[in-house]
């Protein structure tokens, strides 16, 4: 059974904490030119024009080395050029300057589990869910990886988070009926619960999900719900 993960939305000043003010001699400054190519590379990003968006925040670093947002955007744009070590360096420099940069904490987190470093996963979605804990993509990609540790309960329980903190999150509701299926033994029912929601709320059907559920005979739930959310 696959795993519904999508990256998501970029970093913006309302997703760090504040700051102090910086000074015109500061790297964190940022011109207007610069403020100019940050709104291109946030277009184009929505666009999926990853090649225009890493121009455009490449210039924003070059006015201001050591942005912030500058510094994670581009991380996540290299990401999604599949530069990994270019984008892990960025970020790196992010959480150096910034510790409770929570985004760069998550990309990170993203990377390191698609590399399948599940320990450095764990530790940097940690760090994402510490800082931002009201965060439910964070939520649903920290779910992911304690899965795949072999931690089924605990991807649940913070699969349960990221549902309960957005229920409209597709991804989160599919990637839980993933989870209670790989219980032992399985909770069909809500199981079938939140893959039809995942359905309802635009993710693609999944064949194997589907046999499961189709050959699974109608009983209550075998787990608790954990929240008003299940």
């Amino acid at each position: 059974m696959r795993l519904f993960l999508a990256l998501g939305i970029l970093a913006t000043s309302s997703t760090l904490r504040a700051q102090p003010a910086p000074s015109s001699n500061d790297g964190r400054y940022v011109p207007e030119v610069a403020r100019e190519a940050a709104a291109e590379g946030n277009a184009a990003f929505a666009r999926r024009d990853f090649e225009r968006a890493r121009r455009a925040y490449a210039r924003v670093l070059d006015l201001a080395p050591d942005n912030l947002l500058g510094l994670i955007n581009l991380g996540v744009v290299e990401y999604s050029l599949k530069k990994l070590e270019d984008a892990e360096s960025l970020l790196r420099r992010a959480v150096q300057i910034k510790l409770d940069a929570a985004p760069a904490w998550l990309t990170l987190g993203i990377i390191y589990m698609d590399q399948n470093r599940l320990d450095e996963a764990l530790a940097a979605l940690a760090q994402a869910a510490l800082y931002d804990p009201r965060n439910a993509r964070g939520r649903n990609y920290l779910g992911v990886v304690i899965g795949r540790k072999g931690w089924i309960d605990g991807a649940q329980a913070e699969l349960r988070k990221a549902v309960e903190i957005d229920p409209s999150y597709s991804d989160a509701h599919f990637n839980l009926a993933v989870f209670y299926l790989e219980g032992r033994p399985p909770s069909i029912e809500l199981a079938r619960r939140h893959y039809y929601r995942a359905l309802e709320l635009g993710a693609q059907p999944d064949p194997e999900i589907e046999k499961t559920l189709k050959t699974a005979p109608l009983t209550a739930p075998t787990a608790k719900p954990a929240s008003q959310s299940e």
